[in-house]
């Protein structure tokens, strides 16, 4: 899976979100090589905290049966509040477009198991 491809959607999401005044973050959710939702962070526009590109790209995709079947990529770290949403609707990867790092919203998810792939992509890395 050439992850470059879904980070550089995401950096663009990112990108567009800063553009608006908002946070520089972005997310792409796909099932193979197929764009399921892509958002870029909306909290500041929106004034709703929980207006982030994660959740806005799984609220985007609706209520799914193959949500196991999901990739998640983010251009950030995640908070608990994305952790927790992955977990609850078992996304079944979340690949983040930075260097490896630990946190607690990274340990849960590992503890439970969640699939996690860091890759140093220059465009995240730059956000």
């Amino acid at each position: 899976m050439n992850h470059s491809i879904f980070l550089d959607i995401a950096c663009n999401e990112a990108r567009n979100s800063s553009d608006e005044g908002g946070i520089r973050a972005g997310a792409i959710l796909t099932r193979g090589d197929e764009s399921v939702a892509q958002s870029g962070d909306q909290s500041i526009q929106l004034n709703d905290p929980v207006a982030v590109a994660e959740l806005n790209c799984i609220r985007q995709a609706g209520r799914r049966s193959d949500q196991p079947q999901l990739t998640l990529y983010s251009t950030r770290y995640p908070d608990m509040l994305t952790a927790g949403t992955i977990l609850q609707f078992s996304l079944g990867k979340l690949v983040i477009g930075l260097p490896e790092s630990s946190s607690q919203a990274i340990e849960l998810l590992q503890s439970r198991g969640v699939p996690l792939e860091f890759v140093d992509h220059k465009g995240c890395v730059a956000l």
